[in-house]
């Protein structure tokens, strides 16, 4: 099958929309014959032009940010347009991130309960239910799942066959609260998802002010009169409006010594209409037919219009034993690596998250896990923003796989990995919408639930080793004697079956057409997603590891990297040694983002050689350079370059493989890892020597030589147990 090239563009185009490109804020101005230009919004004379290819390339990048409707007044914005801002979850203090996890635990498990019937919805009843609120809201605190053996008890607990369980996590339990705040925050909740319980306890004062009677009864005279008419004016309209009508009163007032009314603020206004019946104003603004039209409940679901709007998440045990000590993909890490990510058994069967863009039925997002985590959730979620071309042509792919970008809504189930407080904050920071489902209704995720079940009948058959859905379908089946794929294996047979099967069989749903031809005939139509995918720095920051590090004079160091940049200069000659935040992203270790006041930076290394390099990989490097030799201190960045090469070369295919499975950073793996980083060596510039110049006079100076290419073997696991230890790489002069 022949490749085919991605002319159009993968993000939306509109006059509505800001663009931030090459640190200009553009508008959209006219596209034609395969090129897009666009105006600066400070100088409309201004323009630029460039070529759908290089516009793909650069969003693949992370060169273009889309703030859909951000050049429309605020009022006339959808609402989706307004959940991605410059608010960061992962950049709140730890206190004010605290309270809104905490917050919205408490809301989730209001919100489970409410559907369970378990209270009624008066204040009595929710504050005679708070004790079991807060026990609901410590499963949505925890940022990973506990134990199988601790679920099973907690199982059996509420079966009423055994005592209750002591939590194995550090989760502090939430607060009581009114019942009445908790229903406020509930409210909220719902307008604006998880940013809206951020709270302003920092900045609180007198909050004493109020409308008196008579300053109500005129707004809702003047909001009657000129919001709720089929003219739909907007807010700052009816805002000039309202300050009119004041004006008016307040003369008449005057004349007659009566006190003067407060004039209502656009906060004032809009909150006001907010507490509006929505039917109502629809009504009034639209008419009976398209309120009717707009409010009318369905069971069919929401249609999608374009990609990425709705995109489904999942968890799925694949029906498969793999052996992983035949697996070359053990070497790359040691065995406290091992025995945490789950890869220390001789037979493994395996969870896949996937993740499907509703519009085209084009699988989005892969993420391969011994136990379904926080982390392997997040891991998918990256893949789904990402460009996965380059991995698809690693794994030998034919068809492409250029399907990415940020969901406009995440629908996932009530599984723990989906609940965490550390996945919910990286949807918000992504300005992501995550929607929980309801526990027990897999149809809610139909389209994804299809998808494991198309390759649970069409791809694992043609695998040995499979273990079937149960006991029964298995029978005498000898899976353990049939398992021979390794790791490498399986996420290969996946990747292959998702890029040039799954993606090019025609599907009813869509018409007969394939998955790829819908995304096709969607670009080609001009149907493209709403949001652009994430900048290289949003992605830091949302999904890079939260540290704190020590500024010194000559910067700031990671896993023995050094990162220094001007501002950070800057901060130094200010304050001298002090901690700062900074967001570390394991995928590239060439840049890291710190907080410097209230901003975020981004600051490169001093080595460009780390440049697009991964965390593992720079550890495989520092192991097969210690073997080298254990008691040289310090190393020349072009001997670091040439070994980073030869590692990534040696592992080209593992490396492709890891893309897949879940072996992520946690604090407690850095913080092992870092020590070590710290205790092996310094990276030094390459040194220089003086000989004697050629025409006798002086002295020149001469590059050192450059070293001999070291040679890194690949050996079994055989080998590799009887000449080296088993957390180092193989390597010989």
């Amino acid at each position: 099958m022949a490749k085919i090239e991605q002319t159009s563009l993968v993000f939306s185009l509109d006059k509505d929309h800001a663009y931030r490109m090459c640190d200009d804020d553009c508008g959209f101005a006219y596209q034609t014959n395969g090129t897009v230009t666009f105006y600066a919004i400070d100088d409309p004379h201004k323009k630029v032009t460039y070529d759908c290819g290089t516009l793909n390339r650069m969003n693949a990048s992370g060169q273009i940010e889309v703030r859909p409707y951000a050049l429309l007044p605020e009022s006339l914005r959808p609402v989706q347009a307004n959940t991605l801002d410059d608010v960061f979850m992962s950049a709140l203090s730890p206190a004010k991130r605290k309270r809104a996890d905490q917050r919205e635990a408490l809301v989730k498990s209001y919100f489970e309960l409410k559907e369970r019937k378990a209270f009624k919805v008066d204040d009595d009843e929710i504050n005679h239910a708070m004790s079991m609120i807060r026990d609901g809201a410590e499963a949505y605190l925890a940022d990973t799942l506990p134990d199988p053996e601790y679920s099973l008890k907690v199982a059996a607990y509420e079966r009423g066959e055994g005592p209750k369980p002591r939590s194995k996590s550090s989760v502090e339990l939430p607060d009581k609260v009114a019942a009445s705040t908790l229903r406020k925050w509930a409210a909220a909740y719902k307008r604006g998802g998880k940013k809206a319980l951020i709270d302003n306890l920092d900045k609180r004062g007198n909050t004493n002010s109020y409308f008196s009677m008579d300053e109500m009864v005129l707004l809702a005279k003047v909001v009657n009169k000129e919001y709720m008419t089929r003219q739909r004016k907007s807010i700052p309209t009816v805002l000039a409006d309202v300050k009119e009508a004041f004006r008016t009163e307040n003369d008449r007032r005057e004349k007659e010594g009566e006190v003067k009314l407060r004039v209502p603020g656009r906060d004032a206004l809009k909150n006001f209409i907010k507490r509006l019946n929505k039917f109502h104003v629809l009504v009034a603004r639209c008419g009976h037919e398209e309120a009717m039209k707009k409010m009318r409940p369905t069971n069919k679901g929401l249609e999608t219009l374009r990609p990425f709007e709705r995109v489904e998440m999942d968890e799925w045990k694949i029906d498969l034993l793999t052996i992983l000590a035949k697996s070359g993909l053990l070497e790359m890490f040691t065995l406290e690596e091992r025995a945490a990510m789950g890869l220390d058994g001789a037979l493994k069967r395996w969870w896949m998250v996937g993740a499907i863009d509703c519009r085209t039925n084009c699988i989005v997002g892969l993420a391969l896990t011994p136990n379904p985590k926080t982390s392997s959730a997040i891991k998918c979620l990256r893949m789904v923003v990402s460009d996965k071309g380059q991995f698809a042509d690693e794994m030998g792919a034919l068809a492409p796989w250029s399907m990415f970008g940020t969901p406009e809504t995440l629908y996932v189930d009530n599984g723990g990995a989906f609940k965490s407080a550390l996945f919910t904050n990286v949807c918000a920071d992504l300005g992501i919408s995550k929607i929980q489902t309801i526990a027990g209704q897999p149809s809610m995720r139909g389209k994804i639930e299809r998808s494991f079940g198309t390759l649970s009948t069409t791809l694992l058959p043609r695998l040995s080793g499979r273990t079937f859905g149960s006991v029964v379908e298995r029978g005498t089946h000898p899976s353990e004697k049939l398992a021979c794929h390794a790791i490498e294996d399986l996420i290969y047979a996946l990747v292959r079956w998702v890029v040039d099967v799954y993606h090019n069989t025609p599907q009813e749903s869509l018409g007969l057409r394939t998955p790829l031809e819908q995304w096709q005939k969607d670009l080609e139509d001009g149907n493209y997603p709403l949001m652009s995918a994430p900048t290289a720095r949003r992605k830091r920051i949302a999904f890079g590891l939260p540290l704190e590090r020590e500024l010194q004079k000559d910067g700031i160091r990671v896993l023995n990297v050094r990162y220094q940049t001007g501002d950070l200069a800057a901060e130094y000659l200010e304050r001298g040694k002090h901690p700062v935040n900074v967001r570390w992203f394991e995928e590239d270790i060439g840049t890291i983002e710190v907080e410097l006041g209230d901003e975020w930076i981004s600051v490169p290394a001093v080595c460009d050689k780390f440049q697009g390099v991964d965390a593992t990989t720079w550890v495989a490097t520092r192991r097969a350079l210690r073997q080298r030799d254990e008691k040289r201190l310090e190393w020349e960045e072009d001997v670091i370059a040439q070994a980073i090469a030869d590692i990534e070369a040696l592992n080209a295919e593992r490396k492709a493989a890891c893309k897949i499975i879940d072996h992520g950073w946690t604090p407690d793996r850095f913080k092992a890892v870092d020590n070590e980083a710290m205790a092996s060596f310094s990276i030094v510039a390459p040194r220089e020597t003086k000989t004697p110049a050629s025409d006798g006079f002086g002295r020149s100076v001469v590059p050192a030589p450059q070293p001999k290419p070291s040679v890194l073997k690949d050996t079994d696991a055989e080998t590799a147990q009887t000449e080296a230890p088993a957390d180092s790489w193989i390597m010989r002069d």
